[in-house]
């Protein structure tokens, strides 16, 4: 995964960065595509602030979380973010349409040839 970081009121810290990076790579393998991440860094008042936008094919994720440390922000916003991803795989690969399953398919075949006839052919005796 793409990774951009930024940094406002704070200075660039290596391992804040790698931290981030590998909390985001667990994230990373629940997606089904690859996609690119920005993560901001601030610094507001007392607290730490981290938010997370994450881009991929399929949708749009953003996750914000304060706290006074930075690496419990990091977590709590990881963890906002991983609820998100998650949520949309489950409806990804339960969603499926009945009728375009098999038992769906079979239901209307097996529909159609119970069916009875309006009309019936008698023959007439001659």
């Amino acid at each position: 995964m793409k990774t951009n970081f930024t940094f406002k009121h704070l200075d660039f810290s290596e391992s804040l960065a790698t931290y981030t990076d590998s909390q985001l790579e667990e994230i990373s393998r629940f997606l089904l595509k690859s996609g690119a991440c920005n993560v901001h860094y601030s610094k507001v008042k007392h607290d730490y602030c981290v938010e997370f936008s994450l881009n991929t094919k399929e949708k749009y994720f953003r996750a914000k979380a304060y706290a006074p440390d930075i690496y419990v922000a990091v977590d709590m916003a990881v963890d906002k973010l991983e609820k998100q991803v998650l949520k949309v795989r489950k409806i990804n690969q339960h969603h499926k349409k009945f009728s375009l399953s098999k038992e769906g398919k079979m239901t209307v075949m097996n529909a159609r040839f119970e069916e009875k006839p309006k009309w019936s052919r008698v023959k007439k005796a001659a």
